[in-house]
């Protein structure tokens, strides 16, 4: 065992560390459990000790009924993965939590060993990382606007940092003097980052106008541009809805292009990278191929990567959102998929702590065994922990609409539209409109002609039958061929003008009427 004095300082390193930073609980814990271990009583660690003397919990505490310390130690064992993965990637002593225990361990091992066992390939499922360019704050001369470029670095990239399957890169690329910069190959070279999304600023008559450029960094493409206009006086709000409707375009599971475009190019190669798998699959099945084959890819992936790897994370996660497909597809027996879905919606839970979309999937699990209460409770905690996760709110849509609770499905994609539910909108009744596919139907829809080329209430008239009989499969088999039809759609990566500005300022006033009580 190493000397007491080095692991009490590489302690102190990790909780100096910007990953630690902030997470009282967990510096608590992972303080606690080494003490112990280093006063020789490692073994005698309890959940009960460690919830009343690291965590702060009453006396009454009981761990078979409150998952807290469970659910702690997750996140500590993932926080110290990331840091060694990181900033403690030269350490030569490391401090590990084996899964199940709450015993730590300690490892010395050469810098280049210690960063292949601890490298996310071969621990974690990861989604693509992206990195961020903004304006050089020292070159604009308006403080407004340099004001402007400040909130945007601090709050899109904490925005983004809410969604678990898209990693950010946060070191600016230096430019020397007299150079001009390749931005895409910077951020490939220096960061692996596989997106660019570049935003820039400038002063207009009303206010500020915001430009966002998105290319894939290994093929130079740009993918995607849009713009909003802000006013002198804007408000965090209305900065915030320019970063989720940006989100929900850009990198959304069920709709964004950045996303599409990563499952694309990986499902071309020849080898997909195995930490990659799982959600490569995921996308393009919600995305482009909605069908069994694809259904099963999807599956193969989560039980290769948790089979192999317990801990893995996004991996359980997205088994459990698959069992809610299984369910509307009816591709597993009942009793089977029941047992299933409720373990993994839970061990999603425990490894992926206030994340939205867990508690997602856990409310629709919570509501197919019929504890109904829990399920609004949880569906609750989703939007607060995540208000931006639009993939974990048209879910709970889906979902809710699948297990025939449609009132509540039909109230929470009025939320996620930012509609007026007063006004008679048909195509809200069937929510998977709006979340396989990319949403293409109901983007189309909109449009009289684009209607007829969809089918027109014929091809509508048929989902809404197929959806009041819960045949869910068939409703995305007839949605997906309409828009496989339509003369515009081109089969590729790109997708149509979005009305960008227009949809953040219909959000805007949504949010403006719920306040008033409308």
């Amino acid at each position: 065992m190493e000397s007491k004095e080095s692991i009490k300082k590489e302690l102190g390193q990790i909780l100096a560390s910007r990953l630690f930073e902030g997470k009282k609980q967990a510096s608590n814990f992972l303080a606690y459990i080494i003490e112990e271990t280093l006063i020789g009583r490692g073994d005698k660690i309890t959940q009960y000790g460690i919830a009343i003397e690291a965590l702060g919990k009453p006396a009454e505490f009981c761990p078979t009924e409150n998952p807290a310390v469970r659910v702690e130690a997750g996140r500590v064992r993932k926080l110290l993965e990331e840091y060694y993965a990181s900033e403690g990637s030269s350490s030569k002593l490391r401090i590990i939590l084996p899964s199940g225990s709450y015993q730590p361990v300690f490892e010395t091992s050469s810098s280049t060993t210690s960063v292949q066992h601890f490298s996310p390939k071969s621990i974690q499922s990861l989604g693509p990382k992206v990195h961020i360019s903004y304006p050089d704050t020292a070159l604009i001369r308006d403080d407004a606007l340099r004001g402007l470029v400040y909130n945007m670095r601090s709050l899109l990239p904490m925005t983004l940092g809410n969604f678990r399957e898209v990693r950010i890169a946060l070191a600016r690329v230096s430019q020397p003097k007299g150079h001009k910069v390749d931005e895409l190959e910077a951020a490939w070279r220096h960061h692996q980052a596989e997106f660019l999304l570049q935003c820039s600023t400038e002063v207009i008559e009303a206010g500020f106008a915001i430009k966002f450029v998105l290319f894939h960094t290994l093929t130079r493409e740009q993918l995607w541009s849009d713009s909003a206009q802000m006013p002198v006086h804007y408000t965090q709000t209305t900065l915030e809805m320019v970063f989720s409707q940006l989100i929900l375009e850009t990198f959304s599971l069920h709709r964004g292009i950045a996303m599409a475009y990563w499952s694309r190019y990986w499902k071309m190669q020849s080898d997909i990278p195995c930490h990659y798998r799982v959600l490569v699959e995921h996308i393009h099945f919600i995305q482009d191929k909605s069908g069994d084959a694809n259904l099963q890819a999807f599956l193969e992936a989560c039980q290769a990567r948790t089979e192999r790897y317990h801990d893995d994370a996004l991996a359980h996660l997205h088994y459990a959102v698959l069992c809610l497909y299984a369910y509307m597809l009816r591709t597993k027996p009942t009793d089977n998929l029941e047992t299933q879905w409720h373990r993994l919606a839970l061990r999603a839970l425990e490894l992926n702590p206030g994340n939205a979309l867990a508690h997602s999937i856990f409310a629709l699990e919570c509501f197919h065994r019929g504890d109904y209460e829990m399920g609004k409770v949880e569906i609750e905690t989703a939007r607060q922990v995540n208000p931006f996760d639009h993939t974990g709110g048209h879910l709970l849509a889906v979902g809710l609409c699948a297990l025939r609770h449609t009132e509540l499905a039909f109230n929470l994609l009025c939320e996620l539209a930012g509609l007026d539910s007063r006004y008679p909108d048909p195509l809200r009744v069937v929510p998977c409109l709006f979340y396989f596919r990319r949403g293409e139907f109901a983007k189309n829809a909109r449009s009289a002609s684009q209607y007829a080329a969809l089918g027109g209430w014929e091809i509508f008239g048929t989902l809404v039958n197929h959806c009041r009989t819960d045949d869910c499969k068939s409703c995305i088999q007839v949605l997906s061929h309409a828009v496989d039809d339509l003369p515009t759609n081109h089969g590729n990566h790109t997708l149509p003008t979005s009305d960008f500005w227009e949809n953040i300022q219909q959000r805007l006033v949504h949010c403006q009427i719920q306040k008033l009580g409308f």
